[in-house]
């Protein structure tokens, strides 16, 4: 069987041509045109007649008209063949025009259907290409589009499934699904299954962002939020955007808190550190900015007071050095006694007023006639031989020969720091 629109061969059971689509003719149809075109042959076969004969018997040619009418018969002979070839062509050309048409529709909604799928409007594309195999019932190409276009809304429906989980917050759900989809469609490389592509990606985004987001309250130092963030890298959308956002504004508090637990330790150096991470992270943030220079002036009064401090001790520790070199040791209870033998018995008592311990504490004392004359001097050790800091120690001493009451004073005190 041959096609009457583009003469492709087709198989006796095809309805359409496999080719260019147009309905082949019915066997009905085929045997209508062979009956009439064997009509028109009789007509041209001599002694055939569209004329009944008379009742009675057959008419012999020699009873027909006269010879005068014989070139009407003739022009029936002629005539009514071509009528009938005209009908003949009338409705083959009819059964082309309405062919054309019906390939026209069917075109139309295949493309349709096309530009539907590759909007991802899967389900619109498969109810267009439903209507176009109903009018091109045996079409290959739409049956493949067909098939294509249904696979692709089952796995929207996938798809919408499986974002439905994770807006659900069922995270572990939602990615198993969605590592399903990818594995049906991560090799298809036909154009409708682009938005199906996209949508996934956008979903995958979606679910790292959520479970990075439920991690958040656990993570409580700056390097664990700055490895999530390292994770969000790269990704778009309002989701994650909004958690990297989140992260930052946490890494920020973070090292807010830990720049003032460094500074009530007066760590400056620390405390500045920890703002600078913050501040790494955040470069605009107004609170760490602003706390940064608090720090730098903290430092900056420290650093003031601690050098007057040092000043001050130092001049503190010179005079105390001056003290303990020049005024340790503190005299008190002087007596002086003459005794029987006309010798001056002499005691005290000596104090450290040092700030360290000395010892080898000797004590120098001058003595005086009742007139206040000179009459010499001797020393005296204190005991014992070492003294702490505000320890006191005891010394005697004779000086022979006065014989006469007399009075002593301290000319000096000599001893050692340790």
């Amino acid at each position: 069987m041959y096609c009457h629109q583009c003469g492709e061969k087709c198989a006796p059971e095809q309805k359409v041509c496999g080719k260019c689509g147009a309905r082949l003719l019915t066997e009905e149809v085929r045997q209508a045109v062979l009956e009439v075109a064997a009509g028109a042959e009789a007509v041209r076969k001599p002694g055939s007649s569209f004329i009944r004969p008379e009742a009675g018997g057959a008419r012999s040619p020699r009873e027909q008209a006269p010879v005068k009418k014989r070139g009407a018969g003739r022009v029936f002979q002629w005539v009514i063949p071509l009528l009938l070839a005209g009908c003949t062509a009338l409705g083959l050309t009819l059964l082309h025009q309405h062919e054309q048409s019906v390939n026209l529709e069917v075109l139309a909604l295949q493309q349709q259907a096309k530009t539907e799928a590759l909007a991802g409007k899967y389900d619109s594309a498969v109810s267009l290409l439903d209507r176009a195999g109903n009018a091109r019932p045996g079409y290959a190409a739409l049956a493949r589009d067909l098939e294509l276009a249904a696979k692709a809304a089952q796995l929207q429906t996938r798809l919408d499934s499986a974002a439905g989980l994770l807006k659900a917050k069922k995270l572990s759900e939602g990615e198993k699904e969605l590592n399903a989809v990818e594995g049906l469609i991560g090799k298809r490389e036909e154009p409708l299954f682009a938005p199906l592509k996209k949508e996934l990606a956008a979903d995958q985004v979606l679910l790292t962002v959520l479970k990075i987001k439920s991690e958040l309250d656990k993570l409580s130092t700056v390097d664990a939020l700055a490895a999530k963030l390292d994770t969000l890298k790269g990704l778009s959308g309002t989701e994650a955007a909004a958690v990297k956002k989140q992260i930052i504004g946490k890494i920020a508090s973070i090292s807010y808190s830990a720049a003032e637990q460094k500074l009530r330790k007066k760590d400056f150096a620390g405390a500045l550190e920890e703002v600078d991470t913050g501040l790494s992270y955040d470069a605009d943030n107004e609170k760490l900015t602003a706390y940064r220079k608090q720090v730098e002036e903290a430092k900056r009064e420290f650093e003031k007071a601690e050098a007057e401090r040092i000043q001050l001790a130092q001049q503190q520790a010179a005079e105390e050095d001056m003290k303990n070199r020049t005024a340790a040791v503190d005299v008190t209870g002087l007596q002086a006694v003459l005794d029987e033998y006309g010798d001056l018995m002499i005691s005290g008592t000596a104090t450290n007023k040092a700030t360290r311990a000395i010892y080898s504490i000797s004590v120098n004392l001058s003595i005086y006639d009742s007139s206040g004359a000179y009459l010499g001097e001797t020393y005296a050790d204190v005991s014992p031989f070492r003294l702490e800091p505000g320890e006191s120690g005891s010394f005697s001493t004779y000086y022979y020969g006065v014989y006469d009451q007399a009075t002593v004073s301290v000319a000096n005190a000599t001893w050692y720091l340790e």
